[in-house]
Protein backbone atom coordinates (compact mmCIF):
# COMPACT_ATOMS: atom_id res chain seq x y z
CA UNK A 1 0.00 0.00 0.00
CA UNK A 2 2.90 2.69 0.89
CA UNK A 3 4.54 2.04 -2.52
CA UNK A 4 1.17 2.78 -4.18
CA UNK A 5 0.49 5.79 -2.41
CA UNK A 6 4.36 6.74 -3.31
CA UNK A 7 3.76 5.76 -6.76
CA UNK A 8 0.58 8.89 -6.86
CA UNK A 9 2.06 11.28 -4.75
CA UNK A 10 5.29 11.02 -7.72
CA UNK A 11 2.69 11.04 -10.18
CA UNK A 12 1.05 14.57 -9.12
CA UNK A 13 5.07 16.02 -8.48
CA UNK A 14 5.92 15.44 -11.99
CA UNK A 15 1.94 16.94 -13.57
CA UNK A 16 2.68 20.07 -11.22
CA UNK A 17 6.20 20.10 -12.87
CA UNK A 18 4.80 19.67 -16.55
CA UNK A 19 2.63 21.98 -15.75
CA UNK A 20 4.83 24.78 -14.32
CA UNK A 21 7.03 24.11 -17.25
CA UNK A 22 3.76 24.78 -20.29
CA UNK A 23 3.40 27.70 -18.28
CA UNK A 24 6.60 29.18 -18.10
CA UNK A 25 6.79 28.70 -22.12
CA UNK A 26 2.83 30.22 -22.09
CA UNK A 27 4.27 33.42 -20.32
CA UNK A 28 6.98 33.71 -22.79
CA UNK A 29 4.99 33.15 -25.63
CA UNK A 30 2.93 36.67 -24.43
CA UNK A 31 3.90 39.45 -26.98
CA UNK A 32 3.20 43.10 -26.60
CA UNK A 33 1.84 45.51 -28.45
CA UNK A 34 1.58 49.57 -28.80
CA UNK A 35 -1.22 50.20 -26.53
CA UNK A 36 -3.11 53.95 -25.36
CA UNK A 37 -4.41 54.71 -22.35
CA UNK A 38 -6.72 58.24 -20.92
CA UNK A 39 -8.85 57.21 -17.71
CA UNK A 40 -9.38 59.22 -15.05
CA UNK A 41 -10.40 57.29 -11.54
CA UNK A 42 -11.53 59.46 -8.98
CA UNK A 43 -9.00 62.71 -8.80
CA UNK A 44 -6.30 60.31 -10.09
CA UNK A 45 -5.50 59.71 -14.07
CA UNK A 46 -3.58 57.39 -15.56
CA UNK A 47 -2.09 58.26 -19.22
CA UNK A 48 -0.17 56.36 -21.03
CA UNK A 49 1.22 55.54 -24.43
CA UNK A 50 3.65 52.77 -24.78
CA UNK A 51 3.98 48.80 -24.70
CA UNK A 52 1.12 46.73 -23.51
CA UNK A 53 -0.72 42.97 -23.00
CA UNK A 54 -3.91 42.85 -25.44
CA UNK A 55 -5.26 39.49 -25.81
CA UNK A 56 -8.61 37.95 -27.54
CA UNK A 57 -10.12 34.57 -26.84
CA UNK A 58 -13.13 34.01 -29.34
CA UNK A 59 -14.21 31.14 -27.05
CA UNK A 60 -14.49 31.46 -23.47
CA UNK A 61 -16.43 31.08 -20.20
CA UNK A 62 -16.71 32.26 -17.01
CA UNK A 63 -18.78 31.45 -14.31
CA UNK A 64 -19.69 29.01 -17.26
CA UNK A 65 -20.63 31.72 -19.57
CA UNK A 66 -19.54 31.00 -22.98
CA UNK A 67 -18.33 34.24 -24.11
CA UNK A 68 -15.62 36.01 -26.15
CA UNK A 69 -13.06 37.73 -23.95
CA UNK A 70 -10.68 40.58 -24.25
CA UNK A 71 -8.05 41.79 -21.87
CA UNK A 72 -6.11 44.81 -21.42
CA UNK A 73 -2.75 45.30 -19.53
CA UNK A 74 -0.50 48.69 -19.29
CA UNK A 75 2.19 48.56 -16.62
CA UNK A 76 5.02 51.19 -16.22
CA UNK A 77 6.40 52.88 -13.14
CA UNK A 78 5.06 51.03 -10.33
CA UNK A 79 2.00 51.52 -11.77
CA UNK A 80 -1.06 49.57 -14.02
CA UNK A 81 -4.55 48.84 -15.35
CA UNK A 82 -6.08 45.84 -17.17
CA UNK A 83 -9.25 45.68 -18.18
CA UNK A 84 -10.65 42.07 -19.02
CA UNK A 85 -13.80 42.29 -21.09
CA UNK A 86 -16.44 39.57 -21.41
CA UNK A 87 -19.19 39.56 -24.59
CA UNK A 88 -21.19 36.27 -23.49
CA UNK A 89 -22.77 33.79 -26.55
CA UNK A 90 -25.98 34.07 -25.82
CA UNK A 91 -26.23 38.16 -25.66
CA UNK A 92 -26.83 38.89 -22.67
CA UNK A 93 -25.83 41.87 -21.10
CA UNK A 94 -21.39 42.49 -21.55
CA UNK A 95 -19.27 42.37 -18.31
CA UNK A 96 -16.04 43.71 -17.24
CA UNK A 97 -13.54 43.98 -14.53
CA UNK A 98 -10.87 46.97 -14.46
CA UNK A 99 -8.25 47.28 -11.79
CA UNK A 100 -5.88 50.70 -11.48
CA UNK A 101 -3.16 50.45 -9.48
CA UNK A 102 -0.96 53.39 -9.05
CA UNK A 103 -1.84 57.01 -6.67
CA UNK A 104 -5.42 55.55 -6.08
CA UNK A 105 -6.45 52.01 -6.36
CA UNK A 106 -9.47 51.59 -7.84
CA UNK A 107 -11.48 47.85 -8.85
CA UNK A 108 -14.60 47.33 -10.52
CA UNK A 109 -16.08 43.94 -11.26
CA UNK A 110 -19.04 43.43 -13.23
CA UNK A 111 -18.67 40.01 -13.87
CA UNK A 112 -21.96 37.28 -12.63
CA UNK A 113 -21.29 34.70 -10.32
CA UNK A 114 -18.70 36.59 -9.02
CA UNK A 115 -18.45 39.01 -6.48
CA UNK A 116 -19.03 42.37 -8.16
CA UNK A 117 -18.30 45.66 -6.79
CA UNK A 118 -18.75 49.08 -8.43
CA UNK A 119 -20.65 49.35 -11.45
CA UNK A 120 -20.99 50.96 -15.24
CA UNK A 121 -20.54 50.21 -18.90
CA UNK A 122 -17.72 49.06 -21.11
CA UNK A 123 -18.13 49.56 -24.99
CA UNK A 124 -15.50 48.33 -27.38
CA UNK A 125 -14.92 49.38 -30.82
CA UNK A 126 -12.84 46.99 -33.44
CA UNK A 127 -10.45 48.80 -35.42
CA UNK A 128 -8.17 46.63 -37.88
CA UNK A 129 -6.83 44.04 -35.77
CA UNK A 130 -6.93 46.31 -32.77
CA UNK A 131 -9.79 48.47 -31.08
CA UNK A 132 -10.96 50.71 -28.49
CA UNK A 133 -12.87 50.30 -24.97
CA UNK A 134 -14.41 53.17 -23.59
CA UNK A 135 -15.02 53.06 -19.95
CA UNK A 136 -18.23 54.92 -18.01
CA UNK A 137 -17.99 53.51 -14.53
CA UNK A 138 -18.19 53.75 -10.95
CA UNK A 139 -15.97 52.48 -8.23
CA UNK A 140 -17.43 50.68 -4.65
CA UNK A 141 -17.29 53.99 -3.16
CA UNK A 142 -18.86 55.71 -6.12
CA UNK A 143 -15.76 57.64 -7.44
CA UNK A 144 -16.03 57.79 -11.37
CA UNK A 145 -13.67 55.94 -14.14
CA UNK A 146 -14.07 57.42 -17.63
CA UNK A 147 -12.18 56.79 -20.96
CA UNK A 148 -10.70 54.54 -23.10
CA UNK A 149 -7.81 51.68 -23.73
CA UNK A 150 -6.94 51.71 -26.81
CA UNK A 151 -5.03 48.27 -28.00
CA UNK A 152 -3.14 48.54 -31.25
CA UNK A 153 -3.88 44.87 -32.12
CA UNK A 154 -4.92 42.06 -30.12
CA UNK A 155 -2.60 38.55 -29.82
CA UNK A 156 -3.99 34.98 -28.68
CA UNK A 157 -5.31 34.81 -25.42
CA UNK A 158 -3.55 32.10 -23.24
CA UNK A 159 -5.42 30.01 -20.76
CA UNK A 160 -4.69 30.04 -17.13
CA UNK A 161 -6.64 27.74 -15.63
CA UNK A 162 -9.90 25.62 -16.02
CA UNK A 163 -10.27 22.73 -18.18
Amino acid sequence: MRNVKQYFLAAAALTLTAASTFASGDQAKRQTVPVEVSLKAGSATYAAKGQGTCTHAPRASIYDIASQQWMARHEEDGRSVQLIFWKPANGSAEMFSLSVSGKSDVSISTVRGGQTSGSGTVKFEPSGKGGTFTVDAKGKAGEPVVGTFKCDAFTPAIAEGGN
